[in-house]
């Protein structure tokens, strides 16, 4: 078994795969906003973090009630 040779096969990704951006090559590590969240440190972070959360779901509260666009007919 151990002088066996086995033949692999070979697969290629499709294209769409081989000319898809990766996220470290979509990173620009002299922004001054990637070097100051590289160099946060992990409580102040997930402070941040929860203070974003804690705006959206503000935002949300007093963003005005929307209403269904459509009309409920009633039969009579």
């Amino acid at each position: 078994m151990s002088g066996e040779v086995s033949a692999g096969v070979v697969t290629t990704p499709p294209p769409s795969l081989l000319q898809k951006e990766r996220y470290f090559d979509r990173i620009n590590e002299n922004d001054p906003e990637y070097q100051r969240n590289r160099n946060m440190s992990p409580d102040l972070r997930q402070d941040f973090h929860m203070m974003e959360q804690k705006k959206r779901v503000t935002q949300i509260l007093e963003s005005p009630v929307r209403t269904h666009t459509h009309t409920v007919r009633r039969k009579t």
